[in-house]
């Protein structure tokens, strides 16, 4: 019976629209951040990488000094000197291209129209290009010598990231800084991969609600409660209905992780799997000393739970539902706290600007109340069957 419960809740409508919703859903909150082309992003991976491989995983005072003496000189370049020499670009302040290149925005549209005319008046756009790649070069360096000296070396409670730090945070700091600070991470993987956590976590959510609610309520519709009820094995029923549901959502938690990992190997985030989280470019410090990828699993681990315990609710609270209107009604709460999961937790997961035990104690009160809602749920059904 439970096979054929799971075979009414993988039908191929709502797996069409479950497959629809999801690259709908894709497109427009996380392709944003999945880093699928060659560009700045990969750039500053492909670096980070090589840094680590010639610098060691955890960067030495020895190893900073010599990649500080490795740094790729500024104003050398052909285009460099053409700027150092052009009145226009001095009228600015602009002496190299990286100069330029920084405050670009900062520059009226015919101003900077007017600027990179004077670049290709005497520049091919394969030079161009090659600066440009040079220039996003020189500003990783900048970046990892800077966060390095602030966050490395500033002092054991330093950190550039926080302020106003109580007691128990500068604590989590000065740990942190004994070892952890010294890991490479490149600030973008670290930020991109949050981002994308926290729409995933929150189309997680929903879509354990929408394997379950139509579910639900076509049962109720086809009035199978009442016909399961007049028979003895009737107080079998409700448990062969929530395995059922059970197993559903775990399957699904179980693609959309599978596709989470995907886009975590585009973005570049299974390269620094055991860097840790909290290091001096990664831009974030945690609560608990975990690498990335630790982080990650426990955020995936936490949404998994809460994503649980909201599909319990909906099985509850749709029990009698035949009105697909009253069932969605009753489940858009959920989709509220599918919205605020993924942008208060599973964004900038267990920070030390937060209360450290926020996420699990939310996870564990939605799961909470999902089993306590079918239980006490369970227990009325078995007053109802028939002997």
């Amino acid at each position: 019976m439970l096979l054929e419960e799971i075979k009414k809740m993988w039908s191929l409508k709502k797996c069409l629209c479950l497959l629809v919703f999801g690259i709908l859903y894709f497109l427009l909150f996380i392709r944003p951040y999945v880093s699928v082309h060659e560009g700045s992003y990969q750039q500053a991976a492909d670096m980070a990488v090589s840094m680590a491989e010639k610098y060691g995983d955890s960067i030495s005072e020895d190893a900073y000094r010599k990649m500080k003496a490795d740094a790729p000189a500024k104003g050398v370049s052909r285009i460099d000197k053409i700027i150092a020499e052009n009145a226009m670009f001095q009228s600015y302040g602009f002496h190299t291209f990286q100069e330029f290149n920084n405050k670009e925005e900062s520059l009226t549209e015919a101003e900077d129209t007017a600027l990179w005319m004077e670049i290709y008046d005497v520049c091919s756009d394969k030079e161009v290009s090659e600066e440009f790649t040079r220039s996003i070069e020189l500003n990783l360096y900048d970046m990892y010598l800077e966060r390095y000296q602030a966050e490395a070396q500033s002092g054991a409670d330093a950190t550039s990231y926080y302020e106003n730090l109580n007691e128990e945070q500068r604590q989590r700091v000065i740990s942190r800084n004994e070892r952890e600070v010294f890991g490479v991470l490149p600030p973008l993987v670290t930020a991109d991969n949050f981002e994308v956590l926290q729409f995933w976590a929150a189309f997680v959510i929903i879509s354990a609600a929408f394997m379950i609610l139509p579910y639900m309520v076509q049962e109720n519709r086809n009035r199978m409660p009442l016909l399961q009820y007049s028979t003895r094995k009737g107080r079998k029923y409700y448990l062969y209905k929530l395995g059922a549901c059970l197993l559903s959502v775990f399957l699904l938690i179980a693609a959309e992780f599978l596709f989470y990992m995907l886009t975590a190997k585009i973005n570049r985030v299974t390269d620094f799997w055991n860097a840790p989280a909290a290091s001096f470019s990664s831009g974030y410090i945690g609560w608990f000393p975990w690498s990335l990828g630790t982080m990650t699993l426990m955020n995936v681990l936490f949404c998994a739970m809460t994503a649980v315990g909201a599909g319990l609710v909906v099985f509850a609270v749709t029990r009698y539902c035949r009105n697909y209107i009253t069932a969605i009604a009753w489940a858009l709460p959920l989709v509220v706290l599918a919205g605020c999961y993924g942008s208060f937790l599973a964004r900038d997961f267990m920070e030390i600007t937060r209360w450290k035990y926020l996420v699990p104690t939310a996870a564990l009160i939605v799961l909470g109340s999902g089993i306590l809602a079918v239980g006490l749920q369970f227990a009325a059904e078995r007053r109802r069957n028939i002997d």
